[in-house]
This record gives structure tokens, C-alpha cells and sequence, in this order.
């Protein structure tokens, strides 16, 4: 966490943190493989399914239906991709968090 001042040798300062310990969220297409997700929001109301390997969309996994006026609903699964019959960007969200290291 701290590593020695440039300026003083006798001195500590805190080193930087990377970009890696900051969390975020993309809105990846359906069926758009991606890098696992620590969890998912639903966005819209629908039927959705998930993938957890790469593979055809014979391997997606009914997941998770959410009605109307419910709000985004978090899931914590980790998926690597989505679908939906009426699937459109943005329906849902993979989060990130950071992980200082």
C-alpha cells in the first residue's frame, strides 16, 4: 500500500491505486459473450435468459422474469452474455466492482 517517497528515501507514500480497483458497469448487446460480471441489473420488464459459458444459444439458461413497474431488479449470478425474445441494449446491465490488489 505504500512505497518509498522519490523525494526522501527516509519517507512512505501511499502508492497510486490502478484503474483495475474501480468498479463498472457495461450494457452489452444480447448474445454478445463478455467478461463475467460480478452481478447484473434487469432493467426492463421481460423474460430473460443467461449464459454462463460461451456457446450456442442452446446453452442459455432461463433466468429471470421481471413485471412491469418493478424496477431494476439485481441478480447475482455471473453470466458471460443475455437474451431476451425483445431483447434491446441496455435491458441489462453487467457490474464490475474493483478489487484492490
Amino acid at each position: 500500500m505504500y512505497q518509498v517517497d522519490p523525494n526522501d528515501s527516509t519517507k512512505s507514500i501511499p502508492k497510486a491505486i490502478p484503474v483495475s480497483a474501480y468498479g463498472r458497469s457495461i450494457n452489452p448487446a444480447a448474445t454478445v459473450i463478455t467478461d463475467r460480471p460480478n452481478y447484473i441489473m434487469v432493467n426492463r420488464a421481460g423474460s430473460y435468459s443467461f449464459a454462463y459459458q460461451s456457446g450456442s444459444l442452446a446453452t442459455y439458461v432461463s433466468g429471470s422474469t421481471v413485471v412491469a413497474d418493478a424496477g431494476p431488479v439485481r441478480l447475482d449470478i455471473n453470466p458471460v452474455a443475455w437474451t431476451s425474445a425483445t431483447a434491446a441494449t441496455g435491458d441489462i446491465t453487467f457490474v464490475y466492482t474493483g478489487n484492490v490488489g
